[in-house]
This record gives C-alpha cells, structure tokens and sequence, in this order.
C-alpha cells in the first residue's frame, strides 16, 4: 500500500486506514515504534506499552527487600 503525507499543522502526518488498525487489532490508542535506518529507510512497528502500575509494584518490591544493598552499591 502506497501512502502520501500531510500536513498537520507544522508536521506532516502520515494516515492509517481504520481498516488497516482493526486488520492489525489495533486502535487509536496504539503505541508506535518508529525506527530510522539509512540502509533500510523507515520501520513502523506497534509495540505493546509497559503496565507502568505492574512495573511499579514490582520496583517497591525488590527495593524493600535489597534496598539496602542498593543503597551501599550507588555509595560507592
């Protein structure tokens, strides 16, 4: 599939069909990863974003139980 860009405001936007997102389960809310690569041009990927509450309790976690050791660590 050929795509134009556009303009949106001062950047230039590039469209994905509503089709295309459902195709790929995908929504409006999707995450991108946009890679650039002089050799290969420009990748477009969706990534899955972090459950920065799970991510959360698991650092409160690790840092109750070796947060002392952390700490000497950093004091060095």
């Amino acid at each position: 599939m050929l795509k134009h860009l556009i303009q949106h405001g001062n950047s230039k936007a590039l469209v994905i069909d509503k089709a295309i997102l459902q195709a790929a389960g995908l929504d409006e809310n999707a995450l991108f990863q946009v890679v650039v690569d002089p050799n290969v041009g420009i990748t477009i990927q969706s990534v899955k974003p972090t459950d920065e509450e799970a991510f959360n309790k698991s650092f409160k976690k690790v840092l109750k139980k070796h947060g002392k050791l952390f700490k000497r660590l950093a004091d060095r």
